[in-house]
């Protein structure tokens, strides 16, 4: 049937983005370290900065007060990344530490993981959920990506090793398709995508992101349509997933030069209308494209826009917001007004 347009305008115009800052996401409780990361809760309602300052945060966000509900801490793990499980129970968290956490959101418990059998990981890079709630994919500081359960929290599979030694070994960045089956990821040179069946856990096809030697982000758009990849050279390429899967070597629809440092963070929107990317390696290193005209708005952010360096940023469930964490240890909070609903 024809696509709901309930929670977000017609089409949004590519001409500006209509954009407001409201209260810091995290104005009750800064972060005593970089936001590392900032995660939305799938009701849109609740949010959480994560950092090295060993503290997962948990805020009740209006745009108004953004309560501070829970701060839970964890005292063995400088976090790098957190995320919630797509049913809300439960949030994840790793970094630099031998062990990662499950924070049950009910109880308000974190449960600190084992090192898993046969591993011996220093640290992870970052910690990804699939969409159906089946898989975890976690990737270790030593280049190895592990496939594990979002259940048991057991490893299901090894799908790239270990690479220590070499200059761009192993996996890089991680990204499951909209429903869960596939997972795109990164390694190696010459930008290297390797896309696995999730189930079968069998690498089904392998490409390369010309826009740059490392492909350090990938994203998916949640209407199937795109993945995007971020590159070392500040590159941000836009694909037709068909293309992508297809076989042989994709092009890419649109590149957008607008960053000059390696892309750390890559986003679509809810709606897959709009794309975000940004660098922590230089300061206010950030924007927005427009997809349906491939163009980046030119009214935001802007040389007054106080984003520092964003070590993170995330839209809301419906894109009523977008936040964005810094190196000064803030969460910076803006309202999309092109969308209803948070």
């Amino acid at each position: 049937g024809a696509p709901s347009l309930l929670g977000r305008s017609d089409a949004i115009s590519g001409q500006e983005l209509a954009v407001k800052r409201t209260v810091d996401l995290n104005a009750a409780a800064a972060s005593n370290s970089a936001v590392n990361c900032v995660a939305w809760h799938p009701n849109g309602q609740l949010a959480l900065t994560a950092g090295f300052d060993k503290t997962l945060r948990l805020f009740r966000v209006d745009g108004t007060r953004n309560t501070l509900l829970q701060s839970v801490h964890l005292p063995k793990l400088q976090v790098a990344s957190a995320a919630f499980s797509s049913d809300g129970a439960r949030a994840f968290a790793c970094g630099r530490g031998r062990q990662w956490a499950c924070v049950d959101l009910h109880s308000g418990r974190a449960t600190m993981m084992p090192p898993l059998p046969g591993r011996e990981e220093a640290g992870y890079r970052e910690v990804v959920l699939s969409p159906d709630g089946a898989t975890i994919a976690l990737l270790c500081d030593s280049g190895a990506l592990l496939l594990l359960s979002q259940k048991s929290r057991t490893l299901l599979a090894t799908l790239q090793p270990s690479e220590p030694t070499a200059r761009f070994g192993g996996c890089q960045c991680v990204a499951y398709s909209p429903d869960g089956a596939l997972l795109f990821a990164s390694g190696g040179g010459n930008g290297r995508v390797q896309v696995w069946d999730v189930r079968r856990r069998v690498c089904v096809h392998t490409w390369h992101d010309a826009s740059g030697v490392r492909t350090t982000r990938i994203a998916l758009s949640p209407d199937g349509r795109y993945v995007a990849t971020g590159s070392d050279a500040g590159v941000v390429a836009l694909y037709e997933t068909a293309a992508v899967v297809a076989g042989g070597e994709p092009k890419a629809l649109k590149e957008f030069m607008n960053v000059r440092t390696a892309i750390t963070a890559l986003a679509f929107n809810h709606s897959s209308e709009l794309l975000a990317f940004a660098s922590k390696y230089a300061k206010a290193s950030m924007r927005v494209a427009h997809l349906a005209t491939r163009r980046v708005y030119p009214n935001w952010p802007t040389s007054k826009t106080p984003l520092k360096y964003v070590q993170s940023f995330a839209f809301s469930p419906a894109s009523g917001y977008l936040s964005f964490g810094n190196d000064k240890g803030a969460a910076l909070l803006y309202r999309l007004n092109h969308f209803e609903a948070a």
